[in-house]
C-alpha cells in the first residue's frame, strides 16, 4: 500500500483551512462585531435579513390556477414572536396586489405605477421610530412575486440561516477560483516549503558504505526542518563509526588468524622435530580460542539482548574457580577467592556470564608473575573483582584495554579480544566494566551487573 503524500496532505490542509476561513470564520466573526455594535455599518440588522427572507419564502403557497396565498407556518409565527415589529407583503407583480396575509400597511408604503420592478432594494421608512430599522424590496425566487420585509432584528438562530446563504452551492461556484487559486497556492507554498526535505532525499539516495562520510547540508533549511536534517546527520557519523569498527575489526581478526596460520603452516614443514604435536596441538587451540570469542561477539551482536536469568554470582564464581584451578596450579599460580557474606543474585544470561569471568581469570593468568595468586572477589553490591600483581596498567591506556585486538605491544600474549569481549557483553546486560590499579602494583578488573537482592 502507497504511503500519503506529505504534500498532498498539507494543500488539503490549508485549502480547507482557507475555505473554513472564508465561509465560516469570516462571516461569524464579522457577524458578532455587527452584532455587538464594533463594526461601522449603518444596521446591526444587516444580518438578519436573510433568516427573514428565508422564513417569508417557505410560507408562500402556489395554486395550481397560478395564483397565492401566504400560510402561517409554525417557523413564521416563531419568528414573528422573536421580532414583534417584523412586518412583510408578498406582491403578485402581474397585478401589482399584495397576498392574503401580507400587511397591508407595508403594501401601501410601496411605489407604484412604472415598469420598473427592484431586483433588491434597502429603504427606510420616514414614519419609523426606529431609526436604525431597514427594510428590504426584492424579487422572490418564486417567479411572479416579489417581496417587501420590515422591522427584523439578529437573533443567534439567525446565523444558522446565513451559513447556509453562504455556502450555497451557487455561492461556492461563484468562487470556484478562488478554490483553484487556493489549491494552487497551497501547492507552490508547500513544495518550496518541503524543498529542503527533497534536496535531503536526493542526497540520502547517493550515500553508501563508500560514501558514509558525506552529510545533509543543514545550514539553509528552515528551523523546522532543520532538527531533522540534524538528526540524520548525526545518524550517518553513527554509522560512519560502526563501519570504520567493523572494518577495522575484520582487519584484525584476518591478522589475528593469520600469525597462528602461518606458524602453523610452518610446523606442518618439520612434522619430525620433537615436541612437534604439543606444539600443533598449542596452535590449534589459539586459533579455537580466536574464533570462538568472534563467534561471541557477532552472536551477542545478532541477538542484540540476551536472554537473562537469576543467578548467584558468588555460586558461579566459585564453580569458574573450580575449573580453572588446574590450569592455574599448572602455570605456576594460585588463586585467593574472597565471597560473599550473603547470596548475590544478579539478573543475567549465564552463558554471557562465563564467558566474560572466564575472559578476566585468562588475562590476570597472563598478567600474574610466576609464583603470585590471583585474587577474585564479589561484592554485595553485585560487582566482582579480578586482580593481578602483573605490571599493571597506565592511566592513559584503561580506556583502550577494552578495544577489540588492542595490545600493549606485539610481544603481548593473547589476541585482544578478552576484555573487549567482557566490555560488549556487560553493556548488553545492563553492566559495565572497569579497571583499576591493584595496591602494591597490577591491575583489578571489575564488572558491575543489575542486582536483583537475596533470593
Amino acid at each position: 500500500m502507497r504511503s500519503p503524500s506529505l504534500l498532498a496532505r498539507f494543500v488539503l490542509g490549508i485549502t480547507l483551512a482557507e475555505l473554513i476561513v472564508l465561509f465560516l470564520v469570516w462571516p461569524c466573526v464579522t457577524i458578532l462585531v455587527t452584532y455587538l455594535g464594533l463594526a461601522a455599518t449603518e444596521s446591526n440588522t444587516v444580518w438578519a435579513e436573510f433568516h427573514a427572507i428565508e422564513v417569508v419564502e417557505n410560507a408562500l403557497r402556489r395554486e395550481p390556477d397560478g395564483s397565492g396565498h401566504v400560510d402561517v407556518t409554525p417557523e413564521l409565527r416563531a419568528y414573528q414572536a422573536r421580532n414583534p415589529n417584523f412586518r412583510f407583503a408578498i406582491i403578485d407583480n402581474r397585478s401589482g396586489a399584495a397576498l392574503a396575509g401580507s400587511s397591508e400597511e407595508l403594501a401601501r408604503e410601496l411605489p407604484g405605477g412604472g415598469g420598473i420592478i427592484a431586483i433588491k432594494t434597502y429603504f427606510r421608512l420616514s414614519n419609523d421610530p426606529d431609526p436604525d430599522a431597514r427594510g428590504v424590496y426584492m424579487l422572490m425566487s418564486t417567479p411572479y412575486y416579489s417581496l417587501v420585509i420590515h422591522g427584523y432584528a439578529l437573533h443567534p438562530e439567525d446565523l444558522v440561516a446565513v451559513m447556509r446563504v453562504h455556502t450555497d452551492v451557487a455561492q461556492l461556484l461563484s468562487f470556484s477560483p478562488y478554490v483553484i487559486f487556493a489549491i494552487l497556492g497551497s501547492w507552490l507554498a508547500t513544495r518550496y516549503g518541503l524543498a529542503p526535505l527533497y534536496a535531503a532525499k536526493e542526497r540520502l539516495a547517493k550515500i553508501d558504505l563508500s560514501s558514509i562520510d558525506q552529510r545533509i547540508d543543514a545550514s539553509k533549511a528552515p528551523k523546522e526542518i532543520a532538527p531533522l536534517l540534524a538528526a540524520i546527520n548525526a545518524t550517518l557519523a553513527r554509522l560512519e563509526d560502526g563501519a570504520k569498527r567493523q572494518r577495522r575489526f575484520t582487519a584484525n581478526a584476518a591478522h589475528e588468524l593469520l600469525t597462528p596460520i602461518a606458524i602453523l603452516r610452518a610446523r606442518l614443514d618439520a612434522p619430525n622435530e620433537p615436541g612437534f604435536l604439543g606444539d600443533l596441538a598449542r596452535d590449534i587451540r589459539r586459533m579455537q580460542s580466536i574464533v570462538e570469542q568472534l563467534l561471541v561477539l557477532a552472536r551477542g551482536a545478532e541477538r542484540g539482548n540476551l536472554v537473562a536469568e537469576d543467578i548467584d554470582l558468588g555460586a558461579l564464581a566459585r564453580h569458574m574457580i573450580a575449573d580453572y584451578l588446574p590450569l592455574i596450579v599448572d602455570n605456576g599460580r594460585a588463586i585467593a577467592f574472597d565471597p560473599p557474606a550473603t547470596p548475590v543474585i544478579v539478573r543475567a544470561n549465564r552463558q554471557a556470564l562465563e564467558c566474560m569471568l572466564s575472559n578476566l581469570i585468562n588475562n590476570a593468568l597472563r598478567a600474574e608473575p610466576v609464583g603470585g595468586t590471583i585474587e577474585l572477589r564479589v561484592r554485595a553490591d553485585a560487582s566482582l573483582e579480578v586482580a593481578d600483581h602483573g605490571e599493571g596498567v597506565a592511566a592513559s591506556e584503561r580506556e583502550l584495554v577494552f578495544e577489540p585486538f588492542w595490545r600493549r605491544t606485539e610481544a603481548t600474549r593473547g589476541s585482544g579480544l578478552g576484555l573487549s569481549i567482557v566490555k560488549e557483553l556487560a553493556e548488553k546486560q545492563g553492566g559495565g566494566v572497569f579497571v583499576t590499579e591493584t595496591p602494591g602494583g597490577g591491575a583489578t578488573f571489575g564488572l558491575a551487573l543489575p542486582h536483583r537482592g537475596a533470593p
